[in-house]
């Protein structure tokens, strides 16, 4: 039981039968209800009070570190939950090492939204955010980027938020249900020297952003990848000029939009949807990859591919793609 209870955390709390079995766990949450540690909340099991405290304190007595569990959503927690022993089952991460973070949030400058981001011409989405005023003010503050501009020093987050300042522009949060930075063949990159200014550890690492998608959200998905535009941007001119998508030994870092839905009907609903404007999507921001799979999918796939490149070409579905 005091096993049963170290499974939740902050990032992870709430659990049901399926995810107790993925994480290895051979009992179920439902024993936690009998000495009043869990209760069940719609289709998953979250700790009481008591649980919480003995959690904490069989924690403290094995000299673990544990953080208290603050508010969230039971639904959201468990979909993420799920998703993210799925993946962690999809490859082993032959001869690198995966970096996985749950419910993640970056930052976004300027803040745009709506029609100033994005719109819909006869059916086809048309992103607006590279016209825009600030944006060009932007680019003339923070001309250097690409392989020429690995000689000059990274202007930061204290040059970005100082132009911010200056303009008066807004920041806001962009959210993504599981961020994976997989680090490929980790031994031949583990002397390279961090920068100062990669303060989302993005150097040297395919980075892939998975998304919660569902067919009649579809706006969503154009308002987040118009986002992860501009995130990305700031990438390339602020935090690793130079690195962001060529890395220390001259190989592509791949950035993807992983979008994840429930059933592969749903999946199939979605791919159709944003192909109506295949490569418009992804123009302002390449190289960059729109793939996709389902819990449906994952949860069919028993046997683990040896690395995210084997899973993205065997078992992702491709919806666009910067090389083809």
């Amino acid at each position: 039981m005091e096993r049963a209870l170290l499974l939740f955390e902050p990032k992870f709390p709430c659990w049901d039968e399926e995810t107790f079995a993925l994480a290895g766990e051979g009992s179920s949450p439902r024993e936690l209800e009998k000495p009043g540690y869990a209760i069940k909340v719609k289709d998953g099991w979250v700790l009481t009070a008591a649980g919480e405290k003995a959690r904490l304190e069989y924690a403290a007595c094995c000299g673990l570190p544990a953080e208290e569990i603050g508010a969230f959503d039971p639904e959201e927690a468990l979909w993420n939950n799920r998703l993210y022993l799925l993946m962690e089952r999809a490859f082993t991460g032959q001869f690198g090492v995966k970096e996985y973070s749950v419910a993640e949030s970056f930052p976004v400058l300027p803040s745009l939204t709506g029609d100033q981001l994005w719109q819909k011409e006869e059916g086809t989405v048309r992103y607006l955010w590279p016209e825009n005023p600030l944006i060009k003010d932007f680019l003339r503050e923070f001309p250097n980027w690409g392989v020429a501009a690995r000689k000059l020093p990274a202007p930061g987050a204290e040059a970005l938020e100082k132009w911010a300042s200056e303009k008066g522009v807004k920041q806001e949060e962009l959210s993504f249900n599981l961020v994976l930075r997989s680090r490929y063949d980790f031994e031949l990159y583990r002397h390279e020297a961090p920068l100062a200014a990669d303060r989302f550890r993005l150097k040297d690492a395919d980075r892939l952003f998975f998304l919660r998608a569902k067919p009649a959200e579809t706006d969503k998905i154009y308002e987040t990848l118009g986002k992860l535009h501009l995130f990305l941007l700031a990438q390339r001119r602020i935090y690793i000029p130079g690195w962001a998508d060529i890395d220390s030994q001259e190989q592509e870092n791949w950035t993807m939009l992983v979008l994840v839905t429930t059933t592969e009907e749903e999946l199939s609903e979605i791919k159709k949807e944003l192909q109506k404007s295949g490569k418009t999507l992804i123009d302002p921001a390449r190289p960059l990859f729109i793939t996709g799979t389902s819990l449906e999918r994952q949860r069919k796939e028993r046997k683990p591919r040896a690395t995210v490149y084997d899973w993205f070409c065997e078992v992702s579905e491709h919806i666009v793609r910067p090389d083809l």
